[in-house]
């Protein structure tokens, strides 16, 4: 009784805490990018000179891989696009999350509409008709006086610098520049400019930016506790988010209140999401190189550096920022958290006053630069450690881990390789004494003292949360970076469920009919059992799903494939126990003691089945084995084979045990005991082994049919995962009716995608076959919405398709979509021929329009200030016609960085279009400002002619100088093909290894690990094969009408369908070892199985094989029906696959176990033929 209790505890808690955390279900399961759509981020790789993109790039996908989901259950997938641009796809969160998200950005977009631009600035001070510019000045002033005073000046200083200018010039056109009145006005022009410029400043600093809020926001929000005055107590002062919202409160006092609605709605939403809901947590994770660098600080009072020369790297820093305030052999580093330096409340306070004299008493050199606090230390020889340098060797970080520092706060501690060792013991030994600065990423964390020599451990130190370490750990136990990411994503998009919004409900609907009919099924067969089957069921549904929530899994297509391999392999092992009790009630045995019996018997077959599927989990999830993708289903699958086994044998064995032990329950009736026809029809006497020729045949026949077809279809049978692709972008113009853009629901961008396929059918042009593979392309709706009826529709689509002739499929799809795309003609402006008076450096942070002076009349434009470009290259456009939009102009230069090779390097410079003359709706005049990092005009001017300012030209001429469909093209690459073809390979030759290992132990014999890899090779093979015939079948004329019929298309091998196919191998694999598990017990001692043990056992089994195969056929055969056009191919090879992998546990695994040389029975029978005499009846075991 005791231990009853114990179990029933033990399942309710199990049980409870499982379904807690699945509810409510739409915000705790995740669902996957394919199920729900996702967020698409595109990042350019920043290669050096000389890099190979062929062996940089893959690294760098398998680094990111490891730091941003090790472990596969987040479903973000990493694709390789072009030359040097990695797409990066998470799946959307779920609807609560997404609408505390737009909460969210909905008050953030309020306090925006407060916030003025320069774009709305240079509009306003433009303005000719003052009655026009005050009611401009009005709208953008709103309810604000102070602002309203400040655009007042604004434009009262725009309007005397205007006048000046047009003075200056007219003297300057009439040769009076001799004269002492023109020195004069050219005076008053600099100081009108110059107050311009500060009432410009005044305007915009007079609003907050969301920016502002969202940086704010982003701070560390925990209190920090520092020592107080008396040195006994802790004081506790708000944390750096508070301080940083309440400054922006203070500042902004016009907009306290929305401020604070943006901090709660995003508090809400914060609380509520997990993690990986938000775009900006992978952003995050993506940001980091994973780089740990080690460097001797700079010692303000060193006799190695003069105090002249830190006065002015500071005030080079403060004016100039930390990337030009450095010398050959010192620069400046960002620190990572300034709390962590504070250990007392003098401290903080002393921080407030005077930072600089803080850190000075402590032996650092740090100066503050745009609210953060920079370090300077030593970047040469002898004073660092850093990857890749000469004098450092090859070395990396072995290991990361969190741990505690001297006083028990949370650490980083790190374990270096054997070369980091040697190179970390050459630094610190060299430099003790010294303060050592410990970076990731450039950033440093901590610069402790050095006593004595340092080797193999270290200790990061710092104020961290758990979830910095965290964060730490994981981006420096993935690896490095052999090159960065751009700073933040090119590009940031929301896409459509690949599957569609109609074929997912499709395939809910039949998945859930699929399930009933198999419970009902259940439930009328077994009867009471089968009512504890369906308890069963559902406790392993509750098992598995809360298993993926508290793991904070996304459920994917992949991932459903191992649920429906669980749920047939749960139904199959309750089978298994009730046709055991069900033999046994026919023994003679009570019902108490032949469930008993029951369960003893069908644990070592049991076990079995889900222990081998287990190996293949095991195998998966093994580091450097499976990719991301696969290794999600591996641990999608061995939790379900987990629940499984607890469900099958411990919940129902619960149940039992209630039911017969204390409820009272004598009888157990089911079907075939009501109806004997049904027991004898399904415990036939088949002689299956005089039948193994026939079945070796069909088998010969399908096998070879099967390799045939793979040969013939070759790679035309993998899908873009595997194979790469193009893909093209089609956006859709503005309606001349509201002036929005044009939406097409889903179903009806596919309805011309059939119609420009079955024209190419028709056309008979040969040259534009390679059309037809539009069938299998993958079409995905770009930040999609919905109209009243709940239906998805979107102004942006991306296709991505197998076909390589790009030029042909955007001609074609062109002249699909050509009522609906948004073309824009080419576009000229003044000087397009003539370079010389369109472009100059950027030598100056007042205004870059006075660099085109004298040679441009310039005087009509406002000033624009533009620090962050100094170095840079302005481009002057003027009269351009005709007249684009803001975001067309925008859009047409950033299509040409993106989709032409010979700009493809320009992706990582800053740029920013400023409007002169025209509105945003139609710019007559913008000046485009570009700057490079690598390439300043002051540092090498025949360099920044060359590579900055020669390439930007061409980039704009050719951007404006031709037509334009807004349509981007890009190939990409496999996003599994670069590693996953050697790595399925290493997965399948260990999986069937150990799996031949265990099944060779268990069985006593060699012969039965053979027959489960025989059987296995034989159903994938097949399975392959008629895919491969699938698609023959549908391109094929004669049979085409035939294949639509039945519901075949031209199925494409992806992620989807390698999922069925390991479903279908844990499937085959269950089938065959439970016949084999039943020769096994059949045979006895016998270190042989003889033909009639083997036939005994088929026939023993067939019942169970029947059920379990029957029901499995039964849903997925509605899943293929019903479920829509989504999951189609992924169960017709699930339909395929229970066909042949019932057929193969039949008729080759039975039969491959026997031997003709050491079947003793048939030896016997021979003997006894020859002597005359008939043979004596015999046993099994016989």
């Amino acid at each position: 009784m005791n231990a009853l209790i114990k179990k029933a505890l033990l399942v309710l808690l199990v049980l409870t805490i499982c379904g807690v955390s699945i509810f409510p279900p739409d915000q705790r399961i995740r669902l996957g990018k394919d199920l729900r759509g996702g967020v698409t981020l595109l990042y350019d790789v920043q290669l050096e000179p000389g890099e190979d993109p062929g062996q940089v790039i893959p690294r760098m996908i398998d680094v990111l891989r490891e730091r941003v989901d090790p472990n596969g259950l987040f479903e973000i997938s990493i694709v390789r696009q072009g030359r040097d641009r990695l797409e990066i796809t998470m799946p959307l969160p779920g609807a609560e999350a997404r609408r505390l998200r737009s909460v969210y950005e909905t008050e953030l977009g309020r306090l925006a509409e407060r916030s003025i631009s320069e774009a709305q600035i240079d509009q306003l001070v433009r303005i000719t008709d003052p009655q026009e510019r005050s009611a401009r000045l009005a709208r953008l002033a709103r309810d604000n006086a102070e602002l309203r005073a400040l655009l007042s000046e604004l434009v009262e200083t725009y309007d005397r610098q205007s006048a000046s200018a047009a003075e200056l010039d007219e003297m300057r056109q009439d040769g009076r520049t001799g004269e002492p009145e023109y020195n004069t006005l050219r005076r008053r022009v600099i100081d009108a400019r110059v107050a311009y410029r500060t009432a410009r400043s005044a305007v915009l600093d007079a609003v907050p930016t969301p920016g502002e809020v969202e940086e704010a926001l982003n701070r560390s929000d925990r209190p920090l506790r520092l020592e107080g005055r008396d040195r006994r107590t802790m004081v506790e002062l708000d944390s750096p988010r508070q301080r940083a919202i309440d400054r922006l409160k203070e500042r902004y006092p016009e907009a306290a209140e929305q401020i604070e609605r943006v901090v709660i709605a995003w508090d809400t939403y914060n609380q509520n999401r997990q993690a990986l809901d938000d775009p900006s947590d992978l952003i995050r994770l993506l940001r980091a190189s994973g780089v740990l660098t080690f460097r001797i600080t700079v010692d303000p009072t060193s006799e190695e550096i003069s105090q002249q020369l830190i006065r002015d790297l500071r005030e080079r820093l403060r004016e100039e920022g930390p990337q030009r305030a450095r010398t050959n052999d010192m620069r400046w580093f960002r620190i990572n958290r300034i709390e962590g330096w504070l250990n007392s409340i003098e401290d903080y306070e002393f921080l407030q006053q005077d930072p600089a004299g803080l850190f000075e008493r402590r032996g650092y050199v740090v100066e503050e630069f745009d609210g953060e606090y920079w370090m300077l230390a030593w970047d040469r020889a002898g004073y660092r450690l850093i990857p890749d340098a000469d004098e450092s060797g090859r070395w990396s970080v072995a290991a990361a881990f969190a741990t505690t520092d001297q006083i028990g706060r949370p650490a980083i501690g790190f374990r270096m390789d054997p070369g980091g060792a040697r190179a970390l013991g050459n630094l610190t030994g060299a430099n003790t004494g010294r303060q050592m600065a410990i970076l990731l990423d450039d950033e440093i964390y901590t610069a402790p003292t050095l006593r004595a020599r340092i080797t193999v451990n270290g200790i990061i130190e710092g104020s961290f949360t758990r979830s910095d370490i965290d964060y730490v750990v994981r981006v420096m136990s993935a690896g490095s970076l052999q090159a960065r990411l751009s700073p933040s994503p090119i590009s940031q998009m929301t896409v459509g469920p690949e599957l569609g919004r109609d074929n997912l409900i499709a395939g809910r609907n039949a998945g859930v009919i699929a399930l009933i009919a198999v419970a009902i099924f259940m439930v009328l067969y077994y009867l009471k059992a089968g009512l504890v089957a369906v308890v069963a069921l559902t406790c392993n549904a509750i098992l598995i799903l809360g298993a993926l929530s508290l793991n904070k899994a996304a459920l994917t297509l992949p991932g459903i494939a191992g649920i429906i391999l669980t749920f047939g392999m749960a139904v199959d092992a309750n089978v298994i126990i009730y046709e055991r009790i069900r033999e046994e009630l026919r023994a003679g045995l009570d019902l108490k003691a032949a469930v008993r019996r029951g369960y003893q018997k069908a644990l070592s077959a049991i076990v079995d089945g889900n222990v081998t599927n287990l190996i293949v989990c095991i195998v998966l999830v093994l580091p450097g084995v499976a990719t991301q993708e696969v290794k999600g289903f591996a641990i999608t699958l061995g939790i379900g084979v987990i629940a499984t086994m607890f469900s099958a044998l411990v919940i129902t064995r619960l149940i039992f045990q209630l039911l017969v032990d204390h409820m009272g329950m004598k009888t157990l009736k089911m079907a075939p005991t009501i109806f004997p026809v049904i027991e004898r029809t399904l415990e036939p006497s088949i002689p299956w082994m005089r039948l193994r020729w026939v079945f070796a045949g069909i088998s010969a026949i399908f096998v070879s049919l099967g390799i045939a077809m793979i040969a013939i279809q070759g790679s035309e049978m993998l899908d873009t995962e595997f194979v790469g692709g193009t893909q093209v972008e089609l956006r859709f113009k503005e309606s001349p009716d509201n002036g929005e853009r044009i939406q097409l629901g889903r179903p009806e961008f596919q309805e011309r995608i059939n119609a420009l396929i079955e024209r190419v059918r028709t056309d008979g042009d040969p040259t534009n076959e390679e059309l037809v593979r539009l069938e299998t392309a993958s079409i995905i709706a770009l930040n999609p919405g919905t109209d009243g009826t709940g239906r998805v529709i979107a102004s942006r689509y991306q296709v991505k398709t197998t076909i390589e002739n790009e030029v042909l499929l955007v001609e074609e799809l062109t002249r699909a979509f050509e009522d609906l795309l948004d073309i824009q003609p080419s576009m000229t402006f003044s000087g397009i021929e003539d370079q010389r008076f369109n472009i100059r450096p950027i030598t100056t942070t007042d205004d870059v329009l006075q660099e085109f002076s004298p040679d441009r009349d310039v005087a009509g434009y406002a000033g624009i200030e533009a620090p962050e470009f100094r170095g840079g290259v302005a481009i002057l456009l003027e009269n351009i016609t005709p007249a684009p939009t803001l975001e067309n102009l925008r859009t047409a230069l950033d299509q040409v960085r993106q989709t032409d090779p010979a700009f493809r390097d320009t992706l990582i410079r800053s740029r920013m279009i400023h409007v002169l003359e025209g509105s945003e709706d139609a710019v007559t005049a913008a000046l485009v400002l570009v700057r490079d990092p690598r390439i300043a005009y002051g540092a090498n001017p025949a360099a920044w002619q060359a590579e900055l300012a020669q390439t930007e030209w061409d980039l704009v001429t050719t951007a404006l100088g031709r037509q334009s469909t807004l349509t981007q093209v890009e190939k990409f690459s496999a996003s599994v093909a670069e590693t996953f073809r050697s790595r399925a390979i290493a997965a399948v030759l260990i999986s069937f290894l150990l799996i031949s290992i265990y099944i060779w132990v268990r069985f006593g014999s060699v012969r039965y690990s053979l027959a489960a890899l025989t059987c296995l090779v034989h159903d994938v093979l097949i399975i392959i094969g008629m895919i491969a015939v699938a698609e023959i079948l549908y391109e094929s004329p004669v049979t085409q009408g035939l294949a639509q019929s039945l519901g075949i298309q031209p199925f494409k091998i992806n992620l989807n369908l390698v999922a069925a196919l390991l479903t279908i191998i844990g499937y085959s694999l269950n089938d065959s070892i439970i016949i084999m598990d039943r020769i096994r017990e059949n045979r006895g001692k016998l270190p042989y199985a003889s033909a009639k043990v083997v036939n005994l056992s088929i026939n023993q089994t067939i019942s169970r094989t029947v059920i379990t195969s029957g029901t499995t056929l039964m849903a997925v055969l509605i899943l293929f029906l019903y479920g829509g056009e989504g999951v189609r191919a992924f169960s017709y090879a699930l339909l395929i696959g229970v066909v042949f992998g019932t057929y193969s546990s039949i008729a080759v695994a039975g039969p491959l176990v026997w031997s003709r040389k050491l079947d003793r029975s048939l030896q016997r029978e021979a003997a006894l033929a020859a002597s005359g005499r008939a043979p004596a009846p015999q046993s099994p075991q016989d």
